[in-house]
């Protein structure tokens, strides 16, 4: 009877240490969310008297004034327009590369294969991206080097989590499809693809927060003023506002808030296919 009174008193406080823990966690992780929003609804009078006090009289107009002066409409759709293209390339690039090589279909596959993981640990040339785009390619300052650059990135591991989740399918799925007369292609499309619909989601989500996210890319690759990405626009709107924390604040939540509520409903099918394809990888 101690003993088991004794592993419930420890089991309760591995619960209070692990609530504990979690609670700091989030905090240290909600905190500079909330404390960006509160100062997006601050006046510019209210910052400067307050900057980390509670807003008094939100300012909802901040958010208008911004989204027409940062032009969000115009970039929102350039920026999903280009991050969507891109992170469809990379999924059917990665998928396609991916079945092949899990099915090992021909005999050099795991050299391939062990290649493919290995450059994941080569360091990414900016130069040599750029002298590509510019001198080899010609695509240099157009949308298309933007798409080039961002379908590349990540390809590798986007095919390791391919390789990892199709190892779980039985091949005995594809003999059938076999004998019933199906192709190659066509039992791929028909009978494996309509169950890589979780990894084929989370594969393309990961990839278009990235894009979305990223600064850099647009920044050197996209020369045309008229299709900044919402990342750059904020940095050129930084420079307007430099001294107006409260408008910079609402560009914030208005260029990280789609994404936020992107991963909020998708979560589920993100760590699912995370877990699914890291098993076997």
């Amino acid at each position: 009877m101690k003993k088991k009174k004794r592993l419930r008193e420890l089991s309760l406080r591995d619960k209070i240490i692990t609530y504990v823990l979690l609670g700091i966690l989030a905090f240290i992780m909600l905190y500079p969310i909330g404390l960006v929003i509160n100062i997006s609804l601050k006046s510019t009078a209210e910052y400067y008297s307050d900057p980390i006090g509670l807003v008094q009289t939100p300012m909802f107009s901040n958010y208008v004034t911004v989204f027409n002066d940062l032009q969000v409409l115009q970039k929102f759709f350039t920026t999903i327009v280009l991050s969507g293209v891109a992170s469809t390339i990379t999924v059917v690039s990665a998928a396609l590369a991916a079945y092949p090589i899990s099915r090992m279909h021909f005999k050099s596959a795991k050299y391939i294969y062990a290649l493919i993981l290995a450059s994941m640990f080569f360091p990414t040339s900016l130069i040599a991206n750029i002298v590509m785009m510019k001198d080899i390619l010609g695509v240099y300052g157009s949308p298309i080097a933007l798409i080039l650059i961002w379908s590349i990135g990540g390809l590798q591991l986007y095919t390791f989590m391919f390789v990892g989740f199709l190892k779980q399918i039985p091949r005995e799925l594809e003999e059938a499809a076999v004998m019933d007369g199906a192709g190659y292609f066509k039992g791929y499309i028909k009978v494996v693809l309509p169950l890589m619909k979780p990894i084929i989601a989370t594969v393309f989500i990961l990839k278009i927060i990235g894009t979305w996210n990223d600064f850099l890319s647009p920044f050197i690759y996209i020369s045309n003023p008229a299709l900044r990405t919402l990342s750059t626009g904020l940095y050129t709107y930084m420079g307007q506002f430099s001294s107006r924390w409260n408008y910079l604040s609402v560009s914030i939540v208005l260029v990280a808030l789609p994404m936020v509520i992107l991963y909020l409903f998708l979560q589920k099918y993100i760590i699912e296919g995370i877990a699914a394809g890291a098993i076997k990888g």
